[in-house]
C-alpha cells in the first residue's frame, strides 16, 4: 500500500515540497545581484561627489591663499612706490629713524657689553615685526 501510494505521489515526478524550486531560487539570485550593482553604482557616484567636492574646496583655499598673496604684493608694491617718490631724507626720518631711537633708548636702559650687537638684534626683531 505505501508503495502504491508512492508511485501516485510520485507520477508527475518526485516530490520536493521542503525545498524552493530553481526558478524561484534564480529569480531570487537576481533580485539580490541587481540590488547589489545598484548599491554598488550609488556607492561609487556618492564617492565621486564626495571627491568632486575635496577637490573643489582644495581648489577654492588655494585660490584665496593667490588672491590674498597678490593683495599683499600689491601693498608691498604700493609702499616702495612710496619710498621711491621720497628723498633720501623723508624716507630715513620716516622708517629709520624712529626705529633706531627706540635702539638707542633700549640699549641706554639695558647696557649690554656689546651695545652694537644688540642694537643690531633690536633693529632686526622690530623689521620682523613690521612685515
Amino acid at each position: 500500500m505505501f508503495e502504491a501510494m508512492r508511485v501516485y505521489i510520485e507520477r508527475n515526478g518526485r516530490s520536493y515540497n521542503y525545498l524552493s524550486s530553481v526558478k524561484s531560487l534564480n529569480h531570487k539570485r537576481e533580485d539580490v545581484l541587481t540590488q547589489e550593482e545598484k548599491d554598488a553604482v550609488a556607492e561609487a557616484s556618492q564617492k565621486a561627489k564626495v571627491g568632486a567636492n575635496v577637490e573643489r574646496e582644495k581648489k577654492m583655499a588655494l585660490e584665496s591663499l593667490a588672491e590674498g598673496r597678490l593683495e599683499f604684493l600689491e601693498s608691498h608694491t604700493d609702499a616702495l612706490k612710496m619710498c621711491d617718490k621720497m628723498y633720501m631724507r623723508q624716507f630715513l626720518m620716516k622708517c629709520i629713524i624712529p626705529v633706531l631711537t627706540e635702539g638707542m633708548i633700549d640699549v641706554w636702559r639695558v647696557q649690554p657689553t656689546d651695545p652694537v650687537d644688540y642694537l643690531s638684534d633690536y633693529v632686526w626683531k622690530k623689521s620682523n615685526e613690521m612685515k
